[in-house]
This record gives C-alpha cells, structure tokens and sequence, in this order.
C-alpha cells in the first residue's frame, strides 16, 4: 500500500536491536532490501529511524521508553514484540495512532511469550477486546519435521526448556498463561481441554457443583 505508515514497537527501543529488528533484516525484508525497494534511515530530531520503501511507504521503530517521537505520527498497523513487556495504557496509546488511512484496515498486532494468567492482555484477550492465536513449539518448522521428529535446531531448544521448572517450564516451554504458584490444575492445558461453545442438547444431563473455597469462597 503507497504511502503507509507502520509501526515495530517495544518497550524500550534498546532491546528491539538484537531481537525483532535482526529477524526482521535477515528472515523478513531480506530481499526487498538486496533489490532495493527498501533501505534504513538512522532517524533525525524530526523523525525516528525507519525503514523506507520505494513506494512511500515507511516503517518506524521506536521504543515506548521514548514515546514521544513514535506517538506524534499516524500508522497503518504497529506490531509490538514482547508484548506482556507494555502497560495497558502503552497499548491503549498506540492504538490512537491507528488512523492514517492509507490501507483498507488498520491493525496492531504482537507476539509475546505468556505471563500470569491475569496479566491484561490475557484479559483483554478472555474479554474478546484482542484475538489471541496460541502457539506452540512444535509448530515451528525449524523445531520439528512434518513427522513429528526433532530437526538438530530443535533437538538443542526445546531441550533446554525441558530443564526449564516449575512457572517458567510451564510459561515457555508449554505456552500456558500460568501463576508462579496457587493453581490447582497445573496439567490444565486451554489448548487441549477447552473446546469451542456450541449449543448443548436439551436432553443432556444436568450436574450443578458448588466449590466452598477459601481464597474465592462459593467459587
């Protein structure tokens, strides 16, 4: 799209160098910028470094440390690495700036690893406020092969996230937005256990349980 405006974002633009701006380079815009239809400007006291296409188009990097120079411009779409990192209202201002109209649609998106299971993006996500996509390592077709099998890249990670304990194993390894301690069903997975609502059958059986409880009573 001529002359859009996108946004790569974290919470401080220190840590977006050695993360998602090295994916970026190598895995993503590779060959646009080997052809030539994009190349990087270091920034100025009027504008913050980018990325620039041929086309008009320009993508932004900044950090939410520093948000004056990002938060003065209007975007397209903004992606946010690490996104359990921002607070609500860092979301929340980003969000504002969704609104140059220069796309048919105007979106933030992120990546993130899990955090408690009351961080807010999980609530928002519960609340249907963020669509929320859960993924797990052996997604990835640089960890695993289409048999199941380790690729040598996946065999040498995911052992180290199998020595990973308690809330960080279950965070990292196994994706679950889990609390450091006071869960009672640590094996629950949502991407096993939960299915999809549907209408139940009126004929089915009724159960009604009440919990007594202690932290949360009559859960």
């Amino acid at each position: 799209y001529p002359n859009s405006r996108g946004l790569i974002v974290r919470k401080t633009l220190a840590s977006l160098g050695s993360t998602a701006l090295v994916t970026w380079r190598e895995h993503v815009a590779k060959e646009a910028i080997s052809a030539g239809l994009m190349a990087y400007y270091g920034g100025s006291a009027e504008e913050p470094p980018q990325y620039r296409f041929t086309n008009g188009s320009k993508i932004m990097v900044g950090g939410m440390d520093k948000p004056t120079r990002i938060m003065s411009s209007e975007y397209d779409f903004a992606y946010v690495q690490e996104a359990i990192e921002l607070t609500e209202a860092d979301w929340e201002a980003i969000t504002t700036r969704l609104r140059n109209g220069r796309m048919p649609y105007q979106m933030i998106l992120a990546d993130t690893n899990p955090d408690t299971p009351i961080h807010w993006l999980k609530v928002r996500c519960n609340q249907g406020k963020t669509t929320l996509l859960e993924s797990r390592h052996e997604d990835n077709p640089t960890l695993l092969n289409a048999d199941g099998t380790r690729t040598p890249r996946g065999v040498e990670y995911i052992s180290k996230l199998d020595n990973l304990s308690g809330v960080r194993k279950q965070r990292l390894r196994h994706g679950l937005w889990v609390a450091a301690e006071g869960m009672i069903y640590e094996e629950y997975d949502p991407a096993v256990h939960l299915i999809d609502r549907f209408r139940i059958p009126a004929d089915w059986t009724r159960y009604w349980s009440v919990d007594f409880g202690y932290v949360n009573p009559f859960v």
